[in-house]
């Protein structure tokens, strides 16, 4: 087993040893309610902001701000300022100003409210994505075969996870990882999304043994890899066998079809057929051929029998139609043309 170290409380916590290097859940929650605590000050203060500007605006008479854009010319040109986009993203509700027809005028925000909710289940989003990125880094420098003894992590004030996980390899020899991550929000039109976005940065190295052989994140990549893989291939396999349950049942139905177009095979080249052949191309004026009719029509009999031999032989084993199937004869007109019918 191994301790974890949380210098903020003072204690450790004891846990059995794994390979794999989790976020301790003290330091996740306290993670959490980090981001949720500046994500909702952020908004506070933008709310905030907004409140007192729209105020301001209330009292000096006017119905709406204005701000420069470019025009088509290159000039820079004083328009009425939209609030509509603000209204549909972020975390804050406003309340707009109503038109005649009882619309909201997104000319005329009149004020707004911080949108708790949200910025609770921003933050949650936002720490999973965090830690997520920070046991990706530990995992990125240790070997599948290391052993973890000890975390020890703080959590600043500063918006920053820093200290080290140390252990030992197959060897018994001692390493330590160094990490530091630090993150920040940009709130508003400012963040890369035109309200919120977080950045996250690290920094981190291995000290003492060296890492040797596959890390546990390669591990990890090649875990979920194979079990994409798995479950691509479980629907193929799936699919195949609602497919395979269907061509199974071809010896049966095809049999009765093979039957029929050995009559009408037979039936061309018997005597009443050939003379009904012979008859026709009396009247059109062309040769008939009546031997080599007899031949090639014999020929499509026996590949038809040999087809039906074998239908009726899959229909007690079905060995050799399974065979088929998985070398991709697996529908009706590929077996047909197969056996040349």
């Amino acid at each position: 087993m191994y301790y974890i170290y949380i210098p903020r409380h003072g204690f450790y916590l004891q846990h059995f040893a794994k390979q794999m290097f989790k976020l301790p859940t003290e330091l996740a929650k306290h993670l959490e309610q980090e981001i949720h605590t500046k994500l909702t000050k952020a908004v506070e203060d933008q709310a905030k902001a907004y409140n007192k500007m729209w105020t301001e605006r209330e009292a000096k008479g006017e119905k709406f701000h204005t701000t420069f854009e470019l025009n088509y010319r290159g000039r820079m040109v004083e328009k009425p300022r939209v609030w509509r986009e603000e209204a549909n993203a972020g975390y804050i509700f406003i309340k707009f100003a109503t038109r005649d027809n009882n619309q909201p005028d997104y000319l005329r925000p009149m004020t707004c409210t911080v949108d708790y909710e949200g910025c609770k289940r921003n933050a949650k989003i936002q720490a999973k994505h965090s830690i997520g990125l920070f046991e990706s880094r530990i995992n990125g420098h240790l070997a599948v075969t290391d052993k973890i003894e000890v975390i020890s992590l703080r959590l600043g004030d500063q918006n920053l996870i820093h200290g080290f996980v140390a252990g030992d390899t197959k060897d018994a020899e001692k390493f330590s990882i160094h990490t530091q991550m630090i993150w920040n929000y940009r709130y508003g039109a400012n963040s890369a999304n035109g309200y919120l976005t977080q950045y996250v940065q690290f920094r981190s190295d291995r000290r003492g043994a060296k890492q040797e052989g596959k890390t546990v994140l390669q591990r990890l990549n090649e875990q979920e890899k194979q079990a994409k893989a798995d479950a691509k291939k479980a629907i193929v396999d799936q699919k195949n066998l609602v497919k395979w349950e269907k061509f199974q049942k071809l010896p049966v139905v095809m049999e009765k079809w093979v039957d029929k177009e050995i009559k009408t095979l037979a039936a061309i080249i018997s005597d009443e057929g050939l003379a009904d052949i012979q008859k026709q191309a009396d009247r059109m004026g062309y040769k008939f051929d009546r031997e080599w009719k007899i031949k090639s029509i014999s020929k499509d009999i026996e590949l038809h029998n040999t087809l039906r031999n074998d239908l009726r032989h899959w229909q007690n084993d079905e060995t050799g139609l399974k065979a088929l199937f998985d070398k991709g004869v697996d529908t009706r007109n590929k077996l047909k043309e197969m056996y040349g019918v």
